[in-house]
């Protein structure tokens, strides 16, 4: 945009906006990079729940005994039992080591988890097309197997996918908030302005500007102003943003959330200050317009 060649220099907005457009930047980058992380979370446990559930068999009776050879040849019917099962592509029996693998998130690194009473665990991978029938898998199972216990990770973690769906609807309805608080702030902004500057605007509508020439100069101006602001907005964002995907390494939570983002997505942040700064011009011209051709 070209440098404005209206009288500007005594005009507050020239702080206010750039203000405003900085706080609204730094908002919408950290919900807008909030969101985008939650989906490919969700979009990742859809993935693995989708096509897998598993069949727990104790290793140890309720007492605390051993149970021996019978958790051998209870898996051996219970995979058997799996694999004719229509819509089951595949069972398998995770070893010590793939036990252990999956306990370090919870137990952390080091955790002696040879001398937990953990039961066998046995991977089904189902058809996500062809999803088994739960109900006569479970009658089968309980009828050869009565100690397994069935455990489909898509029905444990539907109301948790439903919470975090409705979370992402809601972080889509405060970007609307966000933009529409942009395009009123905005309005304010330009119609204070015009209110301050109207004599010089009349003045120089009388020696032959027209009414784009002007609203151009307001809009060139608010575009430069708001991309400045939010610009600046998004560069304090970043290291929160980087503070966040800290806390969530240290802690081992990357299992349920990811924030890490990839290169399209960091692109859809850094087109952030445009797309505020072009919301910001087109609400100008607009404003401008609207205000020129009801009192000039």
């Amino acid at each position: 945009m070209k440098q404005s060649r209206l009288f500007f220099s005594t005009d507050s907005n020239r702080l206010f906006l750039p203000w405003m457009s900085m706080l609204m930047g730094f908002i919408a980058v950290l919900i807008l990079a909030a969101g985008m992380s939650a989906y490919d979370s969700i979009t990742n446990w859809q993935r693995v729940v989708s096509g897998s559930l598993t069949v727990q068999i104790p290793t140890y009776t309720e007492a605390g005994d051993p149970r021996g050879e019978v958790v051998n040849r209870e898996i051996e019917t219970a995979l058997t039992i799996l694999r004719s099962s229509t819509g089951v592509k595949g069972a398998t029996v995770l070893s010590d080591s793939q036990m252990t693998e999956l306990m370090i998130p919870w137990l952390g690194e080091g955790a002696a988890v040879s001398e937990l009473p953990l039961p066998k665990l046995i991977d089904v991978m189902v058809d996500s097309d062809h999803y088994p029938d739960m109900a006569q898998l479970k009658t089968d199972l309980a009828a050869q197997v009565p100690s397994a216990v069935l455990d489909s990770h898509r029905l444990r973690l539907e109301p948790l996918l439903r919470l975090s769906s409705g979370g992402i609807k809601l972080i889509g309805f405060i970007l609307i908030l966000l933009a529409l608080t942009a395009s009123f702030t905005v309005i304010y902004a330009t119609r204070t302005s015009l209110t301050a500057h109207e004599h010089i605007i009349s003045l120089i509508h009388m020696m032959g500007a027209n009414d784009w020439f002007i609203t151009r100069q307001y809009a060139a101006r608010n575009f430069n102003l708001t991309f400045m602001g939010s610009f600046f907005g998004l560069l304090l964002a970043l290291p929160i943003m980087a503070g966040v995907s800290f806390l969530i390494h240290g802690a081992t939570l990357d299992f349920i959330w990811n924030p890490a983002l990839d290169i399209k997505q960091w692109i859809v942040l850094g087109c952030v200050p445009v797309g505020l700064a072009l919301l910001a011009f087109v609400t100008t011209l607009k404003t401008v317009s609207d205000y020129l051709k009801r009192f000039l």
